[in-house]
């Protein structure tokens, strides 16, 4: 009887714990985010963009999915950029990001306007860079752009370099996650939450305006469940001062391997909201 009842109690135990830590598990996924500290469309407003986007390159990116805006930044701004990153050199990281290393090999780091303000440790030109990134979503709304709103704009941009080895690439995918919970499961579902909430992706090249080193990002055009997967990519050159704006939840792209003597460096937002 002892032995029975003492079973019965370690599998009470037993059960309990299981249902802690899974408990302790889900809240965790539900908790885990970059957003948490997000601003709104207005409150990450940048005037300077305001002559830089219009409502025609708006219209393009509904009709098309991408937009290509040029000449964003000066010579200058882009050579002032790149000596601020620089110096930034040594904290980049190739381990930093959740993809494994067969997926990407470039190296990454968080940069938010607030680390230089409080540190000191990003120059003012590619906190200006951040702030072109972040004040889009304000000209999203200010012409009416369709395919998605009610924004959450990130207060940290990513920047990335790959290196000019001829092999360091990221591989083809979508920067929003279009899953269901039951095909991730609901742990992995609560825990991409903040990628299941992309809407537009955000990229600015800092490399030399007149850039010929390789590291196209290719870009396929959107197919729907059920239809053919695209082939035939489109290459864009990451000239220095190139903003591309595309709707994470159907461009699929890829990044190409570079070559020559400089590094590849390009500053992403992903903008999260919700998809009309």
């Amino acid at each position: 009887m002892n032995k029975i009842i003492a079973a019965v109690s370690f599998d009470r135990v037993a059960l309990a714990a299981v249902a802690a830590a899974s408990t302790f598990t889900v809240i965790e996924a539900y908790m885990r985010t970059s957003l948490d500290d997000a601003e709104s469309a207005m409150e990450a407003r940048y005037p300077p963009l305001s002559s830089i986007i219009t409502e025609a390159h708006v219209r393009e990116l509904e009709e098309k999915n991408i937009v290509v805006v040029n000449n964003v930044l000066s010579v200058e701004t882009l050579k002032y950029a790149r000596e601020n990153i620089e110096k930034l050199s040594d904290a980049m990281d190739n381990a930093n990001h959740l993809n494994d290393s067969d997926v990407r090999q470039d190296q990454i780091l968080s940069i938010r306007e607030s680390d230089h303000h409080e540190h000191g440790i990003h120059g003012d030109a590619l906190i200006h860079c951040v702030k072109l990134l972040r004040g889009i979503p304000f000209l999203l709304n200010k012409f009416d752009y369709i395919t998605s709103h009610s924004y959450l704009v990130p207060k940290q941009c990513q920047l990335a370099r790959y290196e000019p080895d001829g092999s360091s690439i990221y591989v083809r995918h979508l920067d929003r996650c279009n899953l269901s919970m039951n095909e991730m499961g609901v742990v992995e579902f609560l825990r991409a939450s903040d990628y299941r909430g992309r809407v537009v992706t955000a990229i600015l090249y800092l490399n030399k305006s007149d850039w010929d080193s390789g590291g196209e990002l290719q870009v396929f055009n959107h197919h729907d469940e059920g239809e053919e997967r695209n082939e035939m990519g489109v290459d864009i050159t990451p000239t220095g001062g190139k903003l591309i704006l595309f709707d994470s939840s159907k461009v699929e792209h890829q990044v190409l391997a570079s070559r020559g003597n400089d590094p590849r460096y390009a500053l992403t937002c992903w903008i999260n909201g919700i998809l009309t």
